[in-house]
């Protein structure tokens, strides 16, 4: 919100400091996003051209003798419409314009020129006349020598506040100047419009067709002369962010601006109607739009007609067929009050935001859409030459808004910490401007109908914290039921985020908000879809099942900035109607553990991504674990290198490499993934007890054996059978070496495991080793039919 502060002060019975009104918005109210000059120019005056003659050694320039009051000054123009006899505005030498351009005195073709004549765009107001071709001229009461923006009401300073959504009466001139009150305990005064009115010569008759409209003013105006508004009129709009367009146009934005109540005028000969009829829009209806734009309406799309056709969007934007326009001399001016979300949802699908619409969307104080009316009135007449045909024809069916609330001081004290007297709180509600009421210390507080929103006491307590000080309030800790230290599942994460930087991974926080086919893409079964109701994009529209897609955007954006090797991992959620589940992804892709110096490597591979896993499964001594073939295709992953995991006989994930097809999409090479629900690690991991045990004083003995079996027989399955068969004295098994080869038959393999045996009461013999070796082979040939390759 931009606020003029040349038009605050119309308001304020006395004169403000700039910087401390800053500060109170700040420490009160709003953050003030800046606070700056609508024109940033110095030595500015105006002058008169008493001649204007061709250069001798340019053709596109001119030799002006320019009166500035109490000199006349050369200076050369190269504008086109320079001439004779025009009132202008002048940068004197030394004189500094916007973007630091300096004004100094020179030769220009060998002839002395002493400043320059001035356009809009170089003072950087380009927008303040709508048909400018070169310099501004002034009109003939400006008076030569004095300061051009002062007069044009440029001379003025831009407050910019970052408004929250809770204080749509900060949208208004009106609603700025009750808050500056409260916060500087100033006087403030408004003018009643005074509107003259004629006998009308045509009735105009609106009714309502649906609730969603409450109220709405239609006056007929007459004898309008389309014309440039007033210099400060522009001016305020121009400080307000506001284009300058007409004088219709303008009075109608000026008054929005003023009180936050919208306003549209209907070019009354276009719309050849005595009847206006405000309905939802019939299915498949049309109307094209001011941006000339033939839009559909939905049956929820509020319209306004001319008891036939629409005219306009209620609230949103006005239609082309009754546009004012320069030939425009009567109009009918609506003031009105639309249900809110219908405007917003109307506004968002058509894509046409607006000052209006945002106005609408959060609510209009009805107490002064009359008012409103009658301002825009008051002012038509004094800049349009207008006449108002009668009084306005409307509807006015808003329900008073009960904002009633009680407040103790006890209560007060509770929810604030700080001990308020009652004189101190009843200057603030003056301050305010809240009736109230006290009874027995309790506060019986009216808010006003221009602060909409109000849903509780609380919502005056902090009013009156506001206006009093928040800096006032000691600091204090919460008191809270928690010990002041991580919970279990917060442990568990914050080991898992060692774990995994600790090996190279860079941890990622991506949106859970995406598009409806990543959010699908690796789901292993049909889950239900959540679709967002009101999506910023249609690229967020639906929460995800997956981080996958989400690290695949990542290293794809990594990608592109040449970073080649890419270790990725994030904690985050799965998101259903029925559950959130949350989960630990990752991404490998690239070379790990390269060493620049020793130029040594590996390239990512499914081995690595699964020895990441299994590390962190025995580090969490899950020592249970078990990688399967998947009995069902998983959805845009490699068919041949993916695994499923297990602990026990209960699925905690998957991991493998991309589908190539995706891949190519992605335009990256070799890429694994992993995704794992962490509370499936989490449960069996707090079951687990750690025991400390003494170190083995007695050496351990290494046997390896190689093993010939079918080319089916996986590897995991012989080491469960090694395991199952042995005693207490096994330590460890590994596998150590896979051979297939000319040297044995086409449908084997050979597998070497390395044994290690260890007993913590003796040195075992050399017998016994055989002893259990040989338990183990004969096993092995029993179960899976392997032989012992010699």
């Amino acid at each position: 919100m931009k606020i003029s502060l040349n038009w605050l002060n119309d308001y304020l019975t006395e004169e403000i400091n700039y910087k401390n009104l800053v500060e109170k918005f700040n420490l009160m109210s709003q953050e003030v996003e800046g606070l700056y000059p609508l024109v940033d120019a110095s030595k500015l005056i105006i002058g008169y051209v008493e001649k204007c003659e061709n250069h001798e050694n340019a053709d596109k320039l001119k030799v002006c003798q320019v009166n500035v009051g109490d000199k006349t000054l050369q200076i050369i123009c190269g504008a086109p419409n320079v001439d004779k006899g025009q009132k202008v505005i002048v940068a004197l030498p030394g004189a500094v314009l916007p973007g630091n351009f300096k004004i100094k005195k020179a030769k220009i073709r060998d002839v002395i020129s002493n400043g320059m004549i001035c356009s809009l765009a170089e003072l950087g107001v380009a927008d303040f006349e709508k048909k400018e071709t070169g310099i501004y001229v002034l009109d003939d009461n400006a008076e030569v020598g004095k300061d051009p923006l002062k007069y044009m009401g440029l001379d003025d300073q831009v407050l910019e506040l970052d408004l929250t959504a809770n204080r749509p009466d900060l949208l208004s001139m009106r609603g700025i100047a009750y808050d500056v009150k409260a916060m500087l305990d100033v006087e403030i005064k408004f003018n009643k419009p005074q509107v003259k009115r004629v006998k009308p010569e045509h009735e105009i008759n609106i009714f309502t067709q649906t609730k969603d409209a409450s109220v709405y003013y239609g006056q007929l105006i007459k004898d309008i002369k389309i014309k440039p508004s007033p210099y400060w009129l522009r001016s305020r709009l121009l400080a307000s962010g506001i284009r300058p367009v007409n004088n219709v146009v303008d009075i109608t934005n000026y008054v929005m601006l003023e009180y936050s109540q919208p306003l549209h005028a209907f070019d009354f000969k276009k719309l050849n109607s005595k009847k206006i009829i405000v309905r939802k829009a019939n299915k498949n209806e049309t109307i094209i739009t001011l941006d000339e734009v033939k839009r559909k309406l939905l049956e929820t799309d509020i319209v306004i007609t001319d008891g036939e056709k629409p005219i306009a969007i209620a609230g949103v934007m006005g239609g082309f067929e009754t546009e004012v326009d320069e030939n425009t001399d009567s109009i009918l001016l609506e003031s009105a009050i639309f249900d809110p979300i219908s405007v917003r949802k109307t506004s968002k699908r058509l894509a046409l935001k607006s000052e209006s619409s945002s106005r609408f969307e959060k609510g209009i104080n009805h107490e002064l859409t009359k008012e409103a009316l009658d301002r825009a009135c008051e002012l038509l007449v004094e800049f349009a030459d207008a006449k108002n045909c009668g009084g306005p024809s409307f509807f006015n069916n808003a329900r008073k808004t009960n904002q009633q609330f009680e407040l103790s001081f006890s209560k007060l004290k509770e929810v604030t910490g700080y001990d308020f007297e009652k004189n101190v709180v009843k200057e603030i509600l003056d301050r305010l401007d809240f009736e109230y009421k006290l009874k027995d210390d309790i506060f019986v507080v009216n808010v006003p109908a221009r602060r909409l929103g109000f849903e509780s006491y609380q919502d005056i307590v902090e009013e009156i914290v506001r206006i009093n000080g928040y800096d006032k309030i000691d600091l204090t800790l919460p008191i809270t039921p928690t010990q002041g230290k991580l919970t279990k599942k917060q442990q568990f994460k914050r080991y898992l985020r060692t774990f995994f930087t600790g090996l190279g991974f860079y941890e990622t926080n991506t949106y859970s908000l995406t598009d409806k086919t990543n959010a699908t893409k690796y789901d292993l079964e049909k889950l239900s879809l959540v679709k967002i109701m009101n999506p910023i994009t249609t690229d967020r529209e639906y929460l995800r099942h997956s981080l996958i897609p989400a690290l695949t955007d990542v290293l794809v954006y990594n990608k592109s900035r040449k970073i080649n090797d890419i270790l990725l991992f994030e904690i985050g959620r799965r998101y259903t109607f029925e559950e959130e589940v949350e989960l630990i992804s990752g991404l490998l892709h690239g070379r790990y553990n390269y060493s620049l110096w020793q130029k040594e490597y590996n390239n990512v591979d499914f081995y690595l991504a699964k020895g990441v896993i299994e590390s962190l499964l025995r580090d969490l001594k899950l020592l249970d674990y078990d990688f399967r073939a998947p009995k069902q295709k998983l959805p845009n992953m490699h068919p041949g290198i993916v695994s499923e995991i297990f602990i026990g006989e209960e699925k905690i994930g998957w991991l493998g490499k991309i589908h190539p097809e995706v891949e190519k999409q992605l335009e990256v090479k070799d890429t694994y993934v992993f995704e794992l629900e962490l509370d499936k690690i989490f449960t069996p991991y707090q079951k687990i007890n750690v025991n400390y045990q003494d170190i083995v004083k007695y050496p351990s003995v290494n046997r390896d054996i190689a093993l010939v079996v079918d080319k089916d027989i996986l590897a995991q399955d012989l080491i469960k059978t090694v395991k199952e068969i042995s005693n207490n004295s096994l330590k460890t098994v590994d596998i150590f070496d896979v051979y297939q080869g000319d040297k044995l038959e086409e449908n084997k393999k050979s597998i070497a495991l390395s044994l290690i045996f260890e007993n913590k009461e003796k040195t075992l013999e050399t017998e016994e080793i055989d002893t259990m070796v040989n338990r183990i082979v004969n096993a092995l040939t029993e179960k899976h039919k392997a032989k012992l390759r010699r």
